[in-house]
This record gives structure tokens, C-alpha cells and sequence, in this order.
């Protein structure tokens, strides 16, 4: 062990040793002092953390199939992000795993990655999530010293050239009050489902994310005051008993007390009046909570039946979402307070959304110009 003197005044303290290859290696430690008995706690911790890093040299040449390191890496994941997410991260790479599973890792190189993801005829868009998930995947088999470097890095996607197609579908990402009210005089007049039908439209007067809506309590309902607190979230795609599992918000701006109108405690007090649940507010005919597939599909169906199907236009739940903040932009409501309804922690997010200028706002914008002159 020898002993290096730092311009800060500290010391630190550096062990020479040969890996399980032979090669030389270093391991240190910084300390405040330089005694004896500071020399001999340095020595101990060194002499630790050489064993440590000879240990994880072992498991890497025992253990190191892609498989081996996948399922560890799951480990550590269960604790870092919400369920929805987890269940995200292994549909993105099942596939990958499932193809390399026996590889060694560190025999995996970019052009494999490569391959993978742009052979398979997806979009670019889940190209680039695949790419985020796998490169996850292999940095912490990077951190674990299964591998040098990590290979997702080098992987090159191809340019995305956006088609007028694509441009327009991007405008189009809402859906109006008019076009909401046609769409509700459908529903009701065929006789859809009632409970999607209420949620729809109380989706569009609040801005709820989905599982929002689903994870609403009784408890978090002030018919007094007109607001409803949102405090957690559910899984829309979970099944079972984790259908019913409460989670934090996305994020500390998503919790939040809200206002809501006249129509919104209509629904809520039909909802109660029709209550199947102890707990949620929002429930199926059947008692169980909402699902994301069944309301997506409900939503695009009863939108593309009484707005008719459109080339350049997707409809889904989450457009209710936008329909709601670009609402309150026609409003001229202040964007601090929009993202505060919202649950935004980004001016930014709010701003992409208000960038869609309705045609009210256009209308609006052209009298005011013209006043002018």
C-alpha cells in the first residue's frame, strides 16, 4: 500500500493487485488523516474491497448468459419504477432475452442490437423505447462488470423522416367541445355503455390521466367544495388483486387538489349512487376497476362511429387529456395555473399541447388584429 497526499489535505491511500486474468489493478480509498491507526483501517478496507472486486470477477466468469444477468437486473428494477412501468420494461426486450438468452453477454456486440431493432418492421417510436430499455439492461450489466462497455451505445437508428401524415396526426391530437357533444349524443342515443360514456366525458372536463380516474377514491371526493384529490394511481393494465394496488403519482406535481364543474359532480354523484366498490369511484359494470384496453377501445370506437374514421387522426384517451388543456387555453387560463391542474412539472409538456391553436383562438386571434387597424 502506498500513500498519496491530495491538495485538499486528505490521503489517499492505494492498493496494487492482480485480478483472476493477471492483470494489474488498483483499488484506493480517501481518508482525512495519516496515522498508524488511520493507515491500518485504510489497509483493512482496501484488502475488503480487493475481495469484493475478485468476488464479482468470479460471478462474472461463472454466470455472465444474458438470461443469468436479465433476471437480476429485474431484481433491481421492482423497487425503481411503478409497476406499469416494470411490466413496460419486459415487454420491450422479451423478445431480445428470449433470442440471446444463452449468449454470454459479453459476446452481444452493437451490430446484434442493431439488427434487432431495425429488422423487425417497427416504428420508430418503439424502436427508440426498446433502445432506452435495452440500454438499460446492459449498463447495469456494465456496472455489475459483466461487460466493459456498453453496446447500446454504439447502435445507430435510422433517420425518421417525417410524412405529412405523420404531422397532421400530431396536430390532431385532441378532440373539441363540439365534436365531444356529438360524440356523447351518439352514445346516449345507441345506448353505449354508460359508465365509459361518463367517464369519457368527465376525462375531457378534468384532464385526468387514466389510471388517475381509476386510482379515485371515495375519500378524495369534497362534494362541499367542488374538488376531487388526486393522491394515487392504479395500474389500468393489471389484473387481479394488483388491479386494486395504489401507487404514488408520476410525479410530486401530479398530486394535487382540483375543482371541478356542475356536470363533474353529476357524474361523480351518479357514480356513487351507482357505487359497486367500498373504495373507487370509478368502476366497471361488474365492480372491477378500470381497465386501459376496454376504455381505449370504447373511446376509439363510439369517436370513430360519430366523427367518422379519418386517415389522419387517431382517437384515444389520452386525447381528452389534451382536448381539456387546450380547452383552458381557449379559456385564456394562465399556463401556471393550467399545469397546476394538470399535474405538469414541466412548462414545456403544457406548451407542445398549447401549441395546437384551435380554430376558436385562430378566429379569435384574426377579430383581435383586425380591431387594430
Amino acid at each position: 500500500m502506498y500513500i498519496k497526499k491530495l491538495k485538499n489535505g486528505k490521503y489517499q491511500f492505494i492498493l496494487k493487485y492482480q485480478d483472476r486474468e493477471g492483470k494489474t489493478q488498483k483499488a484506493s480509498i480517501t481518508l482525512k488523516g495519516n496515522t498508524k491507526a488511520i493507515q491500518k483501517q485504510a489497509l483493512e478496507k482496501l484488502e475488503e474491497k480487493v475481495q469484493l472486486n475478485l468476488d464479482k470477477a468470479d460471478i462474472v466468469v461463472k454466470d455472465s448468459t444474458l438470461n443469468i444477468v436479465y433476471e437480476q437486473w429485474l431484481v433491481t428494477l421492482v423497487n425503481q419504477v411503478r409497476n406499469n412501468s416494470y411490466t413496460s420494461y419486459i415487454s420491450a426486450v422479451k423478445s431480445f432475452v428470449k433470442k440471446y438468452s444463452n449468449w454470454n453477454i459479453r459476446d452481444i456486440k452493437p451490430i446484434h442490437i442493431q439488427n434487432y431493432l431495425v429488422t423487425n418492421g417497427w416504428k420508430i417510436k418503439t424502436i427508440k423505447h426498446k433502445k432506452v430499455i435495452l440500454h438499460s439492461l446492459f449498463d447495469y450489466a456494465r456496472k455489475m462488470t459483466y461487460i466493459g462497455l456498453n453496446p447500446v451505445s454504439n447502435v445507430v437508428l435510422p433517420k425518421h423522416n417525417s410524412s405529412v401524415e405523420d404531422f397532421e396526426i400530431s396536430e390532431n391530437k385532441t378532440i373539441t367541445y363540439d365534436e365531444l357533444k356529438i360524440v356523447l349524443e351518439y352514445c346516449h342515443k345507441h345506448n353505449k355503455n354508460q359508465r365509459l360514456t361518463f367517464i369519457m366525458e368527465f376525462l375531457f372536463l378534468t384532464g385526468l390521466r387514466l389510471e388517475e380516474l381509476g386510482g379515485l377514491q371515495k375519500s378524495s371526493v369534497d362534494f362541499k367544495k367542488q374538488t376531487i384529490k388526486i393522491k394515487h394511481v392504479i395500474d389500468t393494465k393489471a389484473i387481479g388483486v394488483n388491479s386494486r394496488k395504489l401507487y404514488l403519482p408520476k410525479t410530486f406535481a401530479s398530486r394535487r387538489e382540483i375543482y371541478v364543474n356542475d356536470r363533474c359532480i353529476e357524474i361523480l354523484k351518479w357514480f356513487f349512487d351507482n357505487s359497486l366498490d367500498d373504495d373507487f369511484v370509478f368502476t366497471t359494470m361488474i365492480g372491477t376497476t378500470v381497465k386501459q384496453s376496454a376504455t381505449y377501445l370504447f373511446v376509439r370506437n363510439v369517436c370513430e362511429a360519430s366523427l367518422g374514421k379519418q386517415k389522419n387522426r387517431k382517437y384515444n384517451v389520452h386525447m381528452l387529456r389534451h382536448a381539456h388543456i387546450s380547452l383552458l387555453a381557449e379559456l385564456d387560463i394562465p399556463i401556471k395555473a393550467t399545469m397546476k391542474r394538470v399535474g405538469h412539472s414541466q412548462e414545456s409538456t403544457t406548451l407542445r399541447i398549447y401549441s395546437h391553436v384551435s380554430q376558436k383562438m385562430n378566429d379569435s386571434i384574426m377579430r383581435k388584429l383586425n380591431e387594430i387597424c
